[in-house]
């Protein structure tokens, strides 16, 4: 699960699998927590937006996203990211991710990682986890 504690689950956690994504969701009134495992592609992206969406309906003051173990990741993906970011001010809430490998080099070379509250920081490219 995540590293961060969310306090007791007061809903069941969804879980909703798609072509090499899976993603699991879980929420209590303060908090909500996207599990993502696999690759994020433009076959799944629209159903990511939608688990986005979901989480956020409750108006949690905080959506998390454990990208942790997705393994790739392309411009749709962050699209869903952007969209996450943008529906969660929208309704108020903070946002955080969690990114992997993989994501991290993502959001460091589009120059997204200042959008996003992450665990990766500016480091030198020589720091940087290769991707291939």
């Amino acid at each position: 699960m995540s590293r961060y504690p969310a306090g007791p689950i007061r809903a069941p956690a969804q879980l909703v699998e798609t072509p090499l994504l899976e993603m699991r969701t879980e929420h209590n009134l303060e908090r909500a927590v996207v599990h993502l495992s696999g690759e994020i592609d433009p076959d799944n992206a629209d159903n990511l937006r939608a688990a986005f969406d979901e989480a956020l309906t409750a108006r949690p003051r905080h959506l998390h996203v454990d990208a942790a173990a997705v393994s790739f990741c392309d411009s749709s993906g962050l699209h869903a990211l952007l969209h996450a970011r943008e529906r969660s001010a929208e309704v108020g809430a903070t946002l955080s991710v969690e990114p992997g490998d993989y994501l991290e080099r993502l959001l460091w070379l589009t120059g997204t990682t200042k959008l996003f509250p992450t665990t990766c920081a500016d480091a030198p490219t020589a720091q940087r986890p290769a991707v291939g």
